[in-house]
């Protein structure tokens, strides 16, 4: 099959050892640190089909792929970092202080030979809000107003009308995706790469973390965004993944951030159901019947008959439909929410 991004620069991008030539040449010139290169918190996602649809998966390091032990995050052997309460896998890496910037470009995305398809695109699609675990409250949240997490070197095509010939090969080009707590902004889905001849994926994209004023570091902390994974052979999106970044913690305390998710449940469900109960006597016009609560896209949620629903996420209150409109709102924090109810 002829590559669709014939001498466009796709394929440095995403080969292996373009990345580890260009990378050992910045250690050898002081600006890249070796520490970045073999951080404990190093790894790949790995990328496969399951049931006709692009998935993501902790890799097998049997097969030669990059994964962070279990006992690396403070968990039992053989547990897998999953949330307890929506079931999400969360994949870990931690950022490098750059002269310029501080930035990682893990976890890669892997996928094993004969696994794919040759030739397919994969791409991602960017979703929720930026998260943060603070130390200083050890609790998950949102994350600062002025903090912002750049998802850097995916591709955009673009079609190329004027290249003078009979056919014309669409023109690539770099975009990006911005984290925050307000969403997603930029480019919303990007490609990650191009599946091999062999039908193998190996890549890496660029994950910066910024702040409103460039001489401001980000508060120290765990931050967590949101992906789903899908292909132009296999156009249903993944379930979702959550990748957490490790910003300057040491690693006991980067590990209770993990637990916070993992070994005990971020939103306490039954305070939660509490409001919800609280609220559907409260504001029958908005919350109009007592219902069921569910988990989906990480929220502890409820839904009625009006098309309201209401969410909790990151110590949130979200609520989208009825008198809340087409978009998600934050209502407010869940801890202050129930201390008005009087909780």
């Amino acid at each position: 099959m002829k590559a669709l991004f014939p001498n466009n620069g796709l394929s440095a991008i995403t080969n292996s050892r373009y990345r580890f030539a260009l990378l050992l040449m910045l250690t050898m010139t002081g600006l890249y640190p070796v520490s970045g290169m073999t951080g404990e918190l190093h790894q790949h996602i790995e990328v496969k089909v399951i049931a006709e649809r692009i998935e993501a998966s902790f890799c097998r390091p049997e097969k030669g792929c990059s994964l962070v032990p279990p006992e690396t995050l403070g968990l039992p052997a053989g547990q897998m970092p999953v949330d307890q309460v929506s079931g999400i896998p969360i994949y870990v890496t931690e950022f490098v202080q750059f002269p310029d910037r501080v930035a990682i470009d893990s976890p890669g995305f892997e996928g094993l030979e004969g696994d794919l398809i040759p030739g397919d695109l994969v791409r991602y699609i960017a979703s929720g809000h930026l998260s943060y675990w603070s130390p200083e409250q050890q609790q998950w949240t949102l994350a600062p107003p002025d903090v912002k997490i750049r998802l850097a070197g995916g591709l955009e095509i673009e079609p190329n009308q004027a290249c003078g010939q009979v056919i014309c090969f669409p023109v690539t080009s770099e975009g990006f995706t911005l984290f925050s707590r307000d969403g997603i902004s930029g480019a919303a889905s990007l490609i990650v790469g191009e599946v091999g001849n062999d039908g193998s994926l190996h890549t890496h994209l660029d994950w910066i973390i910024e702040t409103g004023q460039a001489a401001t570091e980000a508060p120290v902390g765990a931050y967590m965004v949101e992906l789903r994974l899908m292909s132009d052979a296999y156009a249903t999106p993944s379930e979702i993944l959550w990748i957490m970044f490790n910003q300057g913690l040491a690693l006991s305390d980067f590990q209770q951030a993990v637990g916070r998710r993992v070994l005990q449940p971020n939103t306490d469900t039954e305070l939660a159901d509490r409001l919800y109960q609280w609220a559907e006597v409260t504001y029958p016009s908005l919350f109009p019947h007592a219902t069921s609560s569910f988990t989906a896209l990480g929220y502890y949620a409820r839904c009625y008959n009006n098309g309201v629903c209401v969410g909790i996420k990151d110590n949130h209150v979200f609520a989208i439909g009825g008198e809340f409109g087409s978009n998600i709102v934050n209502i407010g924090e869940f801890d202050h929410i129930v201390g008005l109810a009087g909780f």
